[in-house]
């Protein structure tokens, strides 16, 4: 058997800034940018939600083991999402799932998944863990076998999810279980995952953060940590419009909160504040504005169904929150 880093060539990593082996960091930002946001927002991108290193390979086995910087329980998160990683064999919609790299409990930092595979050539994905910081990955295949660089995404460029701790996958059972990474998986499309737990308000520093950025889509989900409708009011126009004077022509989808049953009215306060930008929008010309509304996200039957705490989606609210994303994706990408 032989071994190889996740940072060795020709492994592919995604989602992630800054790649560090030496210092053991893996980001999703830099701290230079994300410092001007917030200190939670910069202690938030440290973690690799979202991030993906993929590979090809015919080895007949194959373990990953995965190292963190720490371990701990998340009140809402079973520790296969938190601090587990996710692997997916073959591409795009036709993907299939071939087990999780958990520790089982939480006083492991380092841990491992052995799988059989059939000895032919396969692509590998790697889904990275929502709240453990990476410290490092090893990828074991037979002495035999080949490690090759991954086929590239079937379509151009990254999408950009920016919300809350629903955006980050609070609380996916596993991480290819949010609905980001499963849309993103279903249209064959890298993205960045730029959801952070409780801290994104819609701070000018985080707009311009995408604004120097290139991207072939961007989702904009911050609703829920928006202290009230009052504050949405004050940033969410104000954001869009930062963007947009950067981005003329970037396809935008603004959602809003799926959780609506828990407090009807505050939601519905909100979602006029983010249909307001959207039609406001529209009335200017825009014609790369898209709205969603979270009211709509759960469905009718098994709605109760859909949430860990009556806020955020467990595994069955996440796909029902994916469909309804990958159908508008679909049609916004196609047409680029």
């Amino acid at each position: 058997m032989k071994t190889y880093k996740f940072t060795d060539k020709p492994f592919e990593i995604y989602g992630i800034e800054v790649i560090d082996p030496a210092n053991h960091n893996f980001w999703r930002l830099p701290e230079d940018e994300t410092a001007k946001v917030s200190d939670f927002i910069c202690g938030r991108a440290k973690t690799a939600g979202g991030g993906r290193f993929r590979f090809r390979t015919n080895t007949k086995n194959l373990k990953i083991t995965a190292f963190v910087h720490a371990n701990g329980p998340d009140p809402c998160i079973p520790v296969t999402g938190s601090a587990g990683s996710d692997v997916m064999c073959g591409i795009g919609i036709n993907s299939v799932f071939l087990g999780v790299i958990s520790p089982g409990c939480y006083d492991k930092t380092e841990f491992s998944l052995e799988v059989k595979l059939d000895g032919q050539m396969h692509q590998i994905t790697v889904n990275m863990p929502r709240n453990s910081r990476v410290y490092d990955y090893e990828i074991t295949v037979d002495d035999d076998a080949e490690v090759l660089a991954p086929i590239p995404y079937s379509i151009p460029g990254k999408i950009c999810f920016y919300g809350s701790s629903i955006t980050e996958g609070g609380c996916a059972a596993r991480t290819g279980n949010a609905y980001t990474a499963a849309v993103s998986r279903w249209l064959d499309s890298d993205y960045v995952n730029y959801g952070f737990s409780g801290g994104a308000k819609g701070e000018d520093a985080m707009a311009d953060i995408i604004c120097k950025r290139q991207f072939s889509a961007f989702v904009y989900d911050y609703d829920y940590n928006s202290p009230d409708a009052a504050h949405l009011e004050q940033t969410h126009e104000r954001f869009f419009k930062r963007v947009r004077a950067a981005h003329p022509d970037l396809p935008t989808i603004m959602m809003t909160r799926p959780d609506f049953d828990a407090e009807p009215e505050e939601c519905a306060a909100r979602r006029e504040v983010i249909y307001r930008t959207y039609m406001n929008a529209l009335a200017a010309g825009d014609k790369n504005v898209y709205f969603l509304d979270g009211e709509q996200f759960y469905g009718v039957l098994g709605r109760e169904m859909c949430s860990v705490d009556n806020c955020h989606p467990n595994d069955l609210g996440f796909f029902r929150m994916a469909e309804k994303v990958y159908v508008l994706l679909s049609k916004i990408l196609k047409k680029q």
